[in-house]
């Protein structure tokens, strides 16, 4: 996995409360397996932060890689079982996601890269 980016909270809030939507995203590790992001949507009655993973069940787009989707199974196993909710995207993705405190959000994005780092190696 290439060198991520610092999770700045405070930065992705102000960027948020800057949005014309409210909404600020920043993708933080990115290979051709899955891609990990932080974000915050702002509603006049809630602020909720969330991390985003997308996992790419077929990196080449050739050939389907058995080791590969067996690799992005566990993840998406290990996804769901920290109650991520997962929905199929178009363009050979998974789409996970699930919410989280601000207070939380580093420690959960440190989680989940330890949970790439374990699936895909």
């Amino acid at each position: 996995m290439k060198k991520s980016k610092p999770l700045d909270v405070k930065a992705l809030w102000e960027a948020a409360k800057a949005s014309e939507h409210g909404e600020a995203y920043c993708a933080l590790d990115k290979n051709p397996n899955f891609r990990i992001g932080v974000g915050v949507r702002l509603t006049p009655s809630n602020t909720s932060f969330f991390v985003e993973i997308l996992i790419y069940l077929c990196p080449s787009f050739r050939n389907a890689d058995l080791d590969a989707l067996e690799k992005s199974l566990t993840c998406l196993k290990g996804l769901k079982a920290r109650n991520y909710t997962l929905t199929c995207q178009d363009g050979n993705c998974v789409s996970c996601e699930a919410e989280v405190s601000a207070a939380n959000l580093t420690e959960e994005y440190g989680e989940i890269k330890t949970l790439m780092k374990a699936s895909f190696g």
